[in-house]
């Protein structure tokens, strides 16, 4: 079995989850550290599921699907209720319209080059999905089925960003990355370029890794509604994620980039058909005693593909419904909502918290526009192996005038600020990188943020999005002094169990493997874990390095399976790395400086654990925390001048939802400590 793992690493986290063998005429892949087999040159239709049971693994208060459809079985009956009162019986007589932006994730191509699809295919997404949910006549989303259902439920692109400018609702970023796994998107595109999704269905249309993948989405959450104690999941990350050849339909725009059977449009039906509470129509696990909680869905033993006809795979009475969105046959043979699941989407409509909202939200009114308005992005620290990096911004003119002036304000915990004066021209929503000049700093955890100052020498007209933030970590500084033409790293390895699913390298500044190791094997359980692992590293100095070690079932090599670790040390037992409980990688760079007889690790770590949503808010700031050993004791609010407005313990559920109704418009930020040690600090803006 030949097995190779594909590593992505950006400067402001690092993580893997996907791997691949390849056995005769098949193909095991990993979605989110969970085995799949699957035919050599098929597709993964869906993962949802997957991705649910991972947010559950990340999250144990997360509420199961059988606590969800606890929650939400009382409140289907009352909208049962409601719409045998009507006289239609199907009409709900409001028709429900989504907001929508479209995240274009792209790696500088030009626009309608791979990924970075044209805005024409976006457009014609938007009308598939109104044909679908509203049974259009005429259209390919209408059913002369009985149960067939018009949804009432329409979709439009945004005409605001969440500042309030004036937007098409189609959100393009280059990050300069080609393809994205399922964990990087989750943990860095997503927490970086979403929209208010109390205001939002976000979607994201990225290049997926890998290709065969063709989305997935974020069930509703109940978070929030009286009664329930349970954290629902997690607000930075709500939405749906789309492979960009899966998106749009060659009916509406055959200009587009799409893939042969899958490019009518239902992809991103059946994903948003999950994003509202739908599940599959074979209820996520094969046989036919699982329901999908639809009656007027005939019992389905597992997901169909292709374009059958007269499929029965259960004795329940009933053909399967293979025309059913919540299926996985192709595009062109989707055709039906029924009505039991438009009673689950209005009753998730009506109740779930980031659904509910959307049916107020202003995003479908007409934004502004400025003439003078810049918007400022973080890029990437660059940060290495030293306390010295150069970190990359982003400038944006959201204005309708050219932008040839900003001037533009950094620094490290808002000290000792330095001003770039950036000179160009750019076009209304046209960007520019910016490499700032260095930054040193000393261990331990920093801000890093930027803020436009100046547009076209005049005041910015829009300071909404003037302000960008990232925490980071530089830690873990040993000395040693040596005269030698090499210096010594030794490591040692203890396997968990599974050897197999372990690999390792050490890499130069070039990113040449030096060292590498694994996979190895594994250990029934009623033997001994295997001795440990001891080996050298001879390096130059003046050189960075990194050392990355690998799992390739996402859940590091302790504790479940045995008690495994790792560590790099000096020859005097200095640790220069060491660790047991990563989830698919774990990274350290370090350096060798033998004229200044030091050796120094940097880390930067990704504290999306703890957020802050909705941002920019009028009057409550709700503080998230996914893992609960990172809750803060304490918080307080600090104005742009750096002074402390209020401070508070955090004692109950209650203390996370910051009341910030009294304070003027504004940029505020949010000191966040536990044990009088600082966690992060989160830039909030007052509306």
């Amino acid at each position: 079995m030949k097995k190779i793992t594909f590593i992505l690493i950006l400067s402001l986290f690092f993580s893997a989850n996907y791997s691949f063998a390849q056995v005769n005429n098949t193909t095991e892949v990993i979605l989110f550290g969970k085995k799949q087999i699957i035919k050599k040159g098929s597709f993964i239709r869906c993962a949802t599921t997957e991705y649910e049971e991972y947010l559950k693994s990340k999250n144990p208060n997360r509420l199961s699907t059988t606590e969800f459809e606890q929650w939400i079985a009382p409140k289907i009956t009352i909208e049962k209720q409601k719409i045998k009162n009507t006289s239609k019986g199907l009409k709900q007589n409001a028709v429900i319209t989504i907001p929508v932006v479209v995240h274009v994730i792209h790696n500088e191509e030009v626009i309608g080059v791979d990924e970075n699809i044209f805005d024409q295919q976006v457009i014609s997404q938007i009308q598939v999905l109104n044909e679908d949910f509203r049974k259009k006549t005429g259209t390919p989303g209408f059913n002369t089925n009985p149960v067939g259902a018009d949804v009432e439920i329409e979709f439009a692109l945004a005409k605001r960003d969440p500042s309030g400018i004036v937007s098409n609702g189609i959100d393009r970023v280059d990050f300069g990355q080609e393809s994205w796994s399922t964990d990087e998107i989750n943990s860095f595109v997503k927490p970086l370029t979403q929209w208010d999704p109390e205001k939002y269905l976000n979607i994201w249309v990225v290049k997926l890794a890998p290709n065969n993948l063709l989305g997935y989405a974020q069930f509703p959450s109940t978070s929030g509604l009286s009664g329930l104690n349970a954290d629902g999941g997690s607000a930075n990350t709500d939405g749906v994620v789309i492979g960009y050849a899966f998106f749009g339909s060659s009916d509406y725009f055959p200009g587009g980039t799409y893939l042969t059977d899958y490019d009518k449009g239902r992809t991103t039906s059946h994903e948003v058909g999950h994003w509202l509470g739908l599940r599959h129509i074979w209820g996520d696990d094969e046989g036919c005693d699982v329901d999908d909680f639809c009656a007027d869905t005939p019992n389905t033993g597992e997901a169909n593909e292709g374009c059958p006809i007269g499929v029965d795979s259960c004795p329940a009475p009933g053909l399967d419904m293979v025309e059913n969105y919540m299926d996985y046959t192709n595009d062109a043979c989707m055709n039906i909502f029924t009505v039991n699941q438009k009673t689950r989407m209005i009753t998730v409509m009506n109740n779930s918290i980031r659904r509910v909202s959307l049916k107020t939200s202003d995003a479908l009114l007409p934004g502004v526009t400025f003439a003078n308005d810049a918007m400022t992005m973080i890029v990437n620290l660059n940060i290495n192996c030293s306390k010295s990096f150069s970190p990359v911004i982003k400038i944006t003119n959201k204005g309708n005038s050219p932008l040839t002036q900003a001037s533009i304000q950094y620094g490290i915990d808002n000290q000792n600020l330095q001003t770039y004066n950036w000179t160009g021209n750019l076009a209304n929503n046209e960007s520019q990188d910016i490499t700032l000049n260095s930054l040193t700093t000393t261990e331990g955890n920093h801000n890093f943020s930027c803020t436009i100052i100046s547009a076209n020498g005049t005041t910015d007209q829009n300071t909404s999005n003037n302000n960008s933030a990232v925490n980071f970590d530089i830690t873990n500084s040993v000395n040693y002094s040596y005269n030698t033409a090499t210096f010594i790293v030794n490591f040692s390895l203890q396997l968990d169990r599974y050897g197999t699913e372990t690999t390792w390298k050490l890499t130069n500044a070039a990113g040449n493997i030096l060292y590498e190791g694994g996979p190895y094997t594994d250990t029934v359980v009623a033997d001994p874990l295997p001795d440990p692992i001891n080996t050298s590293f001879n390096l130059l100095s003046d050189d960075c390095y990194t050392f990355t070690i690998f799992d390739s079932q996402s859940d590091g090599i302790c504790c479940d399976y045995g008690s495994g670790f790792y560590t790099l040390k000096t020859p005097t037992d200095e640790v220069i790395a060491s660790g047991a409980t990563f989830e698919g990688a774990e990274s350290t760079k370090f350096s060798i400086i033998k004229d200044g007889s030091s050796m120094s690790t940097n880390e930067v770590k990704n504290l999306n654990s703890v957020y802050l949503y909705p941002n920019p808010t009028s009057n409550i700031l709700n503080i998230a925390v996914e893992n609960k050993l990172e809750t803060p004791d304490t918080y307080s609010v600090i104005n742009s001048l750096g002074q402390i407005i209020k401070s508070k313990k955090i004692e109950s559920e209650d203390d996370l939802h910051v009341n910030v109704s009294n304070l003027t418009q504004g940029i505020y930020f949010l000191k966040l400590s536990r044990n009088k040690s600082e966690i992060t600090t989160i830039r909030f803006i007052k509306k």
